[in-house]
């Protein structure tokens, strides 16, 4: 009896709103599925060709996974078509479905770093690397399955007591195999209970370093000497406060076609959130100063034509916190600033403006927020926002 094999997308989006990719076996129009453990946005999906679009950064990988699995099936197909037996399409997916051994490593590998990569994240592709290289040593034949609450809890004593390993050093690479159990489970390989539901990572400090007040005006206003570093180290910090927040990665690569109609739109590289913020006073007040026409960048961090990724990013950053650093001097500030602690600054303030609000606050600088809220706050600028940080820049901006 015939059976016809097509790969279709599953049409429930899973919470990171992608849908799993699997193969559909029909056999006198009964469809049974076989999942693939892949799962793209629907945008990314070719309905016409039956796999993924190019634009997705994953798109040769998960079409190699889509072909592995036609070949698979219909390998099996043709095996039991020669036995010369009457079959069904159960019989097809029982042969190609047994239980298999998935390596941790090897499917770390082909997800997260393989995503790293992609988009251009080659630090955090570095760190996840080192990350598994230590879990190397401690378990060489790891499964995903072989990943439970007991063995996180002795791979943890194991960092701490025999490695050597700080507090906030385990729960960083705890951090990333709990990021690349998050995947499996999302992509249907790992069908326990979240082991990291029972643990909590733990910090040696939550403390994040930020300016009061009275130090931030005291950084605006300072007078500096005529050395243009020092002006746009002070600006970009500045420039991250006065956009809610916004992180100095992106701020640095922020562009001029960023900016439309007084609104700032962008979308976020860490958490890939789409954010719209009204362009006050302030903000355009420090973006005047350096927008120039030939230039895509609004800051002059980079020469025309540069290529932009992680590693020149983060070099661009290390430049701008060595003269951050000399303005706080000015400033007779003496704490240990970073353009990162602009961020920091920021939220400690919209927090009190908004009486301690941990969820408007959340959906302002786009750190995560309740799933309703996001989905409404994603097209259109939040009143409720404009109102906290209209307070945060008039007490900054108060008469001295």
């Amino acid at each position: 009896m015939k059976v016809s094999f097509n790969p279709e997308l599953n049409y429930r989006a899973n919470s990171k709103g992608e849908h799993l990719i699997q193969i559909r076996c029909s056999q006198n129009r009964v469809h049974k599925r076989i999942n693939t453990q892949i799962a793209v946005e629907k945008k990314h999906w070719d309905t016409g060709k039956l796999e993924v679009k190019k634009v997705c950064p994953l798109a040769d990988q998960y079409n190699r996974i889509i072909r592995s699995w036609l070949q698979k099936i219909s390998k099996a197909y043709t095996e039991l078509l020669e036995a010369g037996e009457d079959f069904t399409v159960d019989a097809v997916i029982a042969s190609v479905s047994k239980p298999k051994t998935i390596s941790f490593y090897k499917f770390a590998e082909d997800t997260k770093l393989a995503e790293f990569k992609a988009k251009g994240k080659m630090g955090t592709f570095r760190r996840y690397e080192a990350v598994l290289s230590k879990l190397k040593v401690y378990a060489p034949s790891l499964t995903i399955k072989g990943i439970d609450y007991r063995f996180l809890k002795d791979y943890q004593a194991y960092l701490l007591e025999t490695v050597g390993n700080g507090t906030d050093t385990v729960s960083s690479n705890l951090s990333a195999i709990r990021s690349i159990i998050n995947e499996a489970i999302a992509s249907g390989v790992y069908d326990k209970q979240n082991p990291f539901g029972q643990m909590k990572l733990q910090y040696t400090d939550n403390t994040k370093a930020k300016l009061t007040v009275d130090e931030l005006q005291r950084f605006q206003n300072c007078q500096l000497p005529d050395i243009p570093s020092l002006h746009i180290a002070r600006d970009f910090f500045m420039a991250c406060f006065y956009a809610h927040g916004c992180r100095a990665g992106d701020m640095a690569t922020m562009k001029r076609s960023n900016i439309s109609a007084g609104y700032l739109a962008y979308i976020q590289g860490k958490t890939e959130k789409k954010t719209i913020l009204t362009i006050g006073g302030e903000l355009s007040g420090i973006f005047s100063k350096y927008m120039k026409e030939g230039r895509s960048c609004i800051f002059p961090l980079f020469e025309d034509g540069e290529v932009i990724n992680e590693r020149t990013v983060n070099s661009r950053l290390t430049y701008i916190n060595k003269y951050i650093k000399e303005v706080c001097k000015y400033a007779g500030i003496l704490k240990k600033i970073t353009s990162h602690c602009s961020r920091h600054t920021f939220i400690d303030l919209a927090l009190t403006a908004s009486g301690e609000n941990i969820y408007q606050v959340k959906d302002i600088v786009g750190r995560g927020s309740v799933r309703t809220t996001e989905g409404y706050a994603r097209q259109r600028v939040s009143k409720i926002g404009e109102t906290i940080t209209g307070k945060v820049f008039e007490g900054v901006n108060a008469e001295l």
